[in-house]
């Protein structure tokens, strides 16, 4: 199924808009358009409004109508967008307001700067609500703040009643003045240590200005990239002549060692091109994405990977013994394959044991909520309870998508015996219609598990695991 010519009912909103605003914007009545495309003035009014839906040949020809690529009318970044504004929108201080979140998308067409501008102060206020309840919680917990505070009270009062003596009594002796003097001098050095020791411990801020988390500005680069670097893929099939025979460590190391001294400018020029990536954090996070990246390709070069597996039928675990590779490595490469028909589309996610999102290279209509933990229904979940263990997960949104999981559970620390297990959880994500093509396609009789998105977002009011009600039912 080749993406570029379908639309998702979540784009229906933006399409629509954006259609009408390019017109405008080149000058076309909706007369003359229509001609153009070959069908009746009226019902491209229809689409213009979003109340007809447009695909294939006749979205084709409509964006060259109006002489600009098919992905500028219907792009992924637009889609997440309006999933986040989507969010935005339900939050519980925006509740109230009146916000017509029905008509996002039409917010997105005509003004996406506007819409880039919001979903970057929510993710900012986001952050600094984050940060104050952690500083919030050490304050109240964390024994060290607890007593160097109290250090701190006890210089100054020291401080304090030191200077209140020279100042009540100018015609104490001069040997006693010089006392106090020392003393202020003393606890203001001490004080001073103690305040850098609190500032060195609280100090995390290394870009104060960023508008979006390093995290948040990564992910934009690889979706505007669809998880594909075409230039790192053509360097690296060269280098991988150059790694010779060995273990699986070995190899790595020395793919590594032929990024760090030959790819480093190459990426640090994708990084310099993409405005995704605007602070300093992020373009460190960047960097060391993308050398991962350029690891991956060298030691698994993408026209051996992709023949090898849609041999395997996209088997992780097959293909990871098949490359010499980790699980982990092999769910990034399937996210890297280029689009092409029959080939399926893939969605990663990480997550640690404590549920946190760590990692996301996200797959087209699959809404991961940005502001708010995900549904606990999730394979990405409960795969921990069976580490090392595959488990695959036929699911339904309450929308009617479809979506096969995938994940795998894997201990990410340290090995031997008495050594605690801290298990972090790979899933792989695709349609269920992709699923197809691969070697986790459901049978009929499989079961389908009703999830959402997360507890806000999801209106099954019976289901056993909610934890909080919906902001929208």
């Amino acid at each position: 199924m080749a993406a570029t010519t379908q639309v998702s009912g979540i784009d229906r909103s933006i399409l629509g808009t954006r259609i009408r605003q390019r017109r405008r914007e080149i000058g076309l009545t909706q007369v003359a358009l229509a001609e153009r495309i070959g069908i009746s003035a009226s019902y491209l009014n229809l689409i213009e409004l979003n109340k007809r839906r447009i695909a294939g040949t006749l979205l084709r020809r409509t964006a060259a109508a109006l002489q600009v690529a098919l992905d500028d009318l219907d792009g992924a970044a637009e889609r997440r967008l309006l999933e986040s504004l989507t969010e935005i929108a339900h939050l519980p201080s925006l509740d109230g307001l009146g916000i017509e979140d029905g008509r996002t998308g039409e917010l997105i067409g005509r003004f996406p700067g506007w819409a880039r501008g919001l979903a970057a102060l929510a993710r900012s206020e986001r952050a600094a609500t984050a940060l104050a309840q952690t500083l919030t919680d050490r304050l109240s917990n964390d024994p060290f703040l607890g007593e160097t505070v109290h250090r701190m009270l006890t210089r100054i009062a020291a401080i304090r009643s030191a200077a209140e003596i020279l100042t009540e009594y100018p015609d104490a002796p001069a040997e006693r003045r010089d006392r106090f003097h020392r003393i202020i001098h003393e606890e203001s050095r001490a004080l001073s240590d103690v305040g850098e020791a609190l500032a060195a411990y609280l100090d995390k801020a290394d870009a104060p200005d960023r508008r979006l988390t390093p995290l948040d500005e990564v992910e934009a680069l690889f979706d505007a990239r669809e998880n594909h670097f075409g230039e790192i893929e053509t360097a690296a099939a060269a280098l991988a002549r150059e790694i010779g025979p060995g273990h699986a460590g070995g190899r790595r190391d020395a793919a590594r060692a032929l990024v760090a001294a030959r790819l480093r400018e190459p990426i640090d020029d994708i990084i310099a091109r993409q405005p995704q990536v605007e602070t300093a954090a992020a373009r460190e996070r960047a960097r060391r994405a993308l050398a991962a990246y350029a690891v991956d390709a060298i030691l698994m070069p993408m026209d051996a990977f992709a023949a090898r597996a849609a041999e395997l039928r996209f088997d992780i675990e097959a293909l990871a013994a098949a490359f010499a590779a980790d699980v982990t490595a092999v769910c990034h490469r399937l996210t890297a394959l280029p689009r092409a028909d029959g080939r399926p589309r893939f969605g990663y996610y990480r997550a640690n044991a404590a549920g946190t999102l760590i990692e996301m290279l996200g797959l087209d209509g699959l809404a991961v909520p940005r502001y708010a933990a995900a549904c606990p229904l999730w394979v990405l979940y409960g795969a921990q309870q069976s580490p090392e263990t595959v488990v695959r997960q036929r699911v339904q949104f309450p929308t009617g998508a479809r979506f096969v999981f995938v994940g795998r559970a894997r201990n990410a620390g340290e090995t031997g015996f008495g050594q605690p297990r801290h298990y972090v959880t790979d899933m792989l994500a695709m349609s269920e219609d992709d699923a197809r093509h691969t070697v986790y396609a459901p049978t009929p009789s499989a079961p389908v598990e009703p999830v959402g998105p997360s507890c806000r977002l999801c209106p099954r009011q019976s289901c056993r695991h909610r934890v909080e009600d919906p902001l929208a039912e």
